[in-house]
């Protein structure tokens, strides 16, 4: 039939459009979404083993593994569900690590057997579907396990628990989208492949298409002829018949070619360091959470001085002050000496600091980190209009600004505590204080090195023409 051939034709065309589509595009952005589905991963793994929610797999995994190994995905008892999550969630990282790094993200690598393999893998957390009412008990469990962090008063936990499964359900539906989209061009191209080894003879009447016991039976012995490592599938057969012999012929054939017609919808400009955006943001918000922490050390510096200032009243000091207040006349600034220590020399400097100012200044800086560590619509409608490099400009201001502060505060504390023996027993200490901001410092320069780790490895790829633009 002559239409038959000139929907082959037409098909074979469309078919070879999409399969540039796919490596040039599609399946780099694949790769990429793979990788930052890995990234973000990590972080939440890591939060929640820090809040001892799951536990870590002690497992050491073959690195010499060539294809995907499924985690389990069967039901376990709740008692067991820290450790078991705990395992799988590292098998399932384990997993997304082999395959961003060993895969070959191209049409004829990503076969439709290892397109299966990928969707299983993307099934052992359905992050775009993830309920505690899931039939899957690794998604239930860990919508289970989620949603008790929700529940803490820590602001920063509730932060990037909710930046953190909002960016994994879009990667997981986007890479979900482009494997059966893949899927479907693989179809395709078997069936375009099962026309070609049609006998030009074929003649079907609709007495075959409804009952194609038979003509299956011819079908499969003439194909074999034709190219016997051909694998002969019914239904996708079945497909073809239905489509160049069947009374719906004509919509069936417009209906594969809209299927077919895969465009890029989304910028492909989108690359590894869009996907990064959240641990950008996550670094913010842990510097945010310091806020707190740097207003309880503010409220006791400002005891602490409130007792040496009155431990110092005399009675003529106190006629000052009287006057001070009759005249209205501007308060004398207190400048304080304080020692400095290096942390790379480990020498001490003096340093002269104006205590009204600083506490100024701080006090400013408190009330940014509260808005960054809210999370409100407003904020977050702030962020998303900012570009990468505004977003990491913005933390690594913050970073040195809490550097400074660290080195300032330790040389106050330090102070205080050396005054007078009598009032000594009076200061309040902020060593805990300090060693919680310092801590969230080095959390927050963890996100800023693996942004840029994932920025310095997106040029690479784009060096090597792993990525077009």
């Amino acid at each position: 039939m002559e239409s038959t051939k000139n929907f082959s034709e037409e098909l074979e065309h469309h078919i070879a459009i999409q399969r540039e589509e796919f490596n040039r595009h599609l399946l780099p952005q694949l790769q990429q979404n793979y990788a930052a589905l890995g990234s973000v991963v990590k972080i939440l793994r890591s939060n929640l083993l820090k809040k001892g929610l799951v536990y870590d797999d002690p497992y050491k995994y073959d690195s010499r593994m060539t294809e995907i190994k499924i985690p389990s995905n069967e039901a376990f008892a709740d008692s067991e569900r820290a450790a078991i999550v705990g395992s799988r969630l590292a098998q399932y990282q384990t997993m997304l690590d082999f395959l961003t790094n060993s895969y070959q993200f191209n049409c004829s690598f990503l076969t439709p057997q290892r397109i299966a393999s990928m969707l299983a893998l993307n099934k052992t957390f359905q992050w775009s579907a993830l309920n505690e009412n899931s039939t899957l008990a690794n998604t239930r469990a860990i919508a289970e396990i989620c949603k008790s962090l929700h529940s803490v008063s820590d602001t920063l936990t509730g932060g990037l628990l909710r930046d953190s499964l909002g960016h994994l359900a879009k990667l997981d539906a986007d890479i979900n989208k482009t494997l059966r989209q893949l899927a479907r061009l693989h179809r395709e191209e078997y069936k375009l492949t099962v026309r070609k080894n049609m006998p030009p003879d074929l003649t079907v009447s609709q007495a075959d298409i409804a009952s194609p016991i038979k003509l299956l039976k011819n079908l499969k012995k003439a194909l074999a002829t034709n190219d016997e490592k051909l694998p002969f599938y019914h239904d996708l057969v079945m497909e073809v018949i239905k489509e160049d012999y069947g009374p719906d012929s004509a919509h069936l054939q417009r209906e594969v070619l809209r299927h077919l017609n895969i465009t890029q919808k989304e910028d492909v400009k989108i690359n590894k360091q869009e996907n990064m955006r959240p641990v950008l943001i996550t670094g913010l918000r842990i510097l945010g959470t310091t806020g707190n922490h740097f207003d309880t050390c503010l409220t006791k510096l400002m005891a602490n001085q409130e007792i040496v200032y009155k431990s110092r009243m005399t009675i003529f000091t106190k006629f000052l002050e009287a006057l001070r207040r009759a005249f209205n006349m501007e308060e004398k600034k207190h400048e304080i000496t304080i020692l400095i220590k290096d942390p790379i020399s480990n020498l001490q400097k003096k340093e002269i600091i104006v205590l009204e100012d600083f506490t100024d200044n701080l006090a400013k800086t408190i009330r940014i980190f509260r808005i960054l560590s809210s999370g409100t619509s407003d904020l977050q409608q702030r962020l998303t209009g900012m570009s990468n490099e505004q977003l990491l400009e913005m933390l690594n201001k913050y970073i040195v600004i809490c550097n400074g502060y660290l080195k300032t505060l330790g040389g106050l504390d330090d102070y205080y505590k050396s005054t007078d023996v009598i009032l000594r027993s009076k200061m309040r200490g902020i060593k805990i204080e300090l060693t919680t901001i310092r801590n969230a410092v080095i959390k927050a320069n963890q996100c800023r090195a693996e942004y840029n780790a994932s920025v310095e490895e997106y040029l690479n790829m784009k060096e090597l023409g792993l990525i077009h633009e």
